[in-house]
């Protein structure tokens, strides 16, 4: 089992911010699958499904279902994906992995119906962050206060990892698909 922290956005909306904390079961080498949770719900509230396939599955990938998919390579080397509660050099490990990797992510619990007492609406595809300014300050430090953690120390601990181009096709939101 891992446990990742992290945040996504509704594709095509980087400013409706959705964080979330993804229980994530080890299927192979090449794929992992998580169930995503509303971190600090009590109830935990169950937001979505990440499905995480490594960049050799990724290249097989036909462009149209690439579309689906968005990129790690940022979150991991800029510390937005986390693993609180774990030490760095494990952190570093599994890092080391998840930074050529890929994820198909699907909300059902809109990021705005925090008074809804069931999910409304149809899932929406969510995708991760790409480059700094793209989400806010202030969301960051709001999760880091919550996990006792400091992103920009964790990026620096992560600055030795090799961080690959991202494949043709990732994070089509960029050019206004999904």
């Amino acid at each position: 089992m891992l446990f990742l922290n992290g945040f996504h956005f509704i594709s095509g909306h980087a400013d409706q911010v959705l964080h979330a904390n993804h229980h994530c079961s080890i299927m192979s080498a090449d794929f992992i699958q998580c169930a995503i949770f509303v971190p600090g719900t009590n109830p935990a509230r169950l937001a979505g499904v990440e499905y995480i396939i490594s960049g050799a599955e990724f290249a097989k990938l036909p462009m149209e279902e690439r579309q689906l998919w968005h990129s790690h390579q940022y979150e991991v080397s800029s510390g937005l994906l986390v693993e609180p509660g774990l030490p760095d050099t494990v952190d570093k490990e599994v890092m080391k992995i998840l930074v050529n990797t890929y994820g198909k992510t699907f909300h059902t619990w809109r990021y705005d119906s925090k008074n809804q007492s069931i999910p409304m609406g149809i899932p929406e595809i969510v995708n991760g962050y790409t480059a700094d300014g793209q989400l806010h300050a202030s969301d960051v430090q709001k999760r880091d206060e919550m996990y006792g953690l400091n992103h920009t120390l964790i990026g620096w601990n992560r600055s030795d990892i090799t961080v690959p181009p991202v494949i043709e096709g990732a994070d089509s939101w960029k050019m206004g698909h999904i």
